[in-house]
């Protein structure tokens, strides 16, 4: 999937105008920015969703799927009748992910009775066994728990060795730099995009995101150690 010079404005203003990328088919992408920076319009965009004012998009015929930041159901609906809305039939692989998320005991509730985190891991499991080539999850560590957190990290890297594209939403810069091939930093009149490595930088940190100079390089140093942890983890 790429986009040429898209233009999208919410509620009468102006988010972004004229920018451009391509999403590396078969890698993550984080989609960093700062809140009203357009992260949530652009997805909209890009599932069809919302019309551009300007601009074009090309999916080249994939199929996408888009979790917004919000999830609501206005009927009752239990966990297990989500699960099997628009599914794939690979059971195998829903299956999986419900055991990975900790849904067995909770298929039979409904879900709007759920805490937040309980409700964004059901979701989770929905989108991420949904039969789409390209998936959009914006904001998707949002309620979730540190124990969850490292889960979805886990379901990330399966969905990636299956050759899904992924586009995340994301605050969290460690975890963007430990998920993530690609990093796009987006602005309301800028998109950046580049490798993991290449875009996160002390400078790129202080530029896009506005933090200050010692809290970037504490986010990088923090970076840092977690590469040489993973390093050690995988050579015990």
């Amino acid at each position: 999937m790429h986009f040429e010079d898209l233009q999208a404005d919410y509620q009468g203003q102006m988010v972004f105008e004229k920018i451009s990328a391509r999403l590396s088919t078969g890698k993550i992408t984080t989609l960093l920015g700062l809140n009203g920076s357009g992260k949530s319009t652009l997805m909209l965009l890009l599932a069809s969703l919302k019309s551009t004012n300007l601009g074009t998009i090309e999916a080249m015929g994939e199929k996408i799927f888009y979790l917004p930041q919000k999830n609501q159901v206005f009927d009752y609906l239990t966990v297990e009748e989500l699960l099997t809305i628009n599914q794939t039939k690979d059971l195998t692989r829903l299956n999986r992910l419900i055991e990975l998320f900790g849904l067995k005991s909770l298929l039979q509730r409904d879900i709007s009775l759920l805490s937040g985190g309980q409700q964004q891991r059901a979701w989770l499991v929905y989108a991420l066994s949904q039969p789409a080539e390209i998936l959009l999850l914006d904001e998707p560590l949002t309620y979730l728990d540190l124990k969850y957190q490292q889960k979805f990290f886990t379901a990330l890297k399966w969905q990636q060795r299956a050759g899904r594209t992924i586009l995340l939403s994301l605050h969290d810069i460690i975890f963007a730099a430990r998920c993530s091939q690609n990093i796009w930093f987006l602005t309301n009149n800028k998109l950046v995009s580049g490798t993991a490595r290449k875009m996160l930088t002390g400078k790129n940190l202080v530029d896009y995101l506005e933090l200050s100079s010692n809290y970037a390089q504490m986010l990088l140093s923090a970076i840092r150690r977690e590469e040489v942890y993973e390093k050690r983890s995988t050579t015990d």
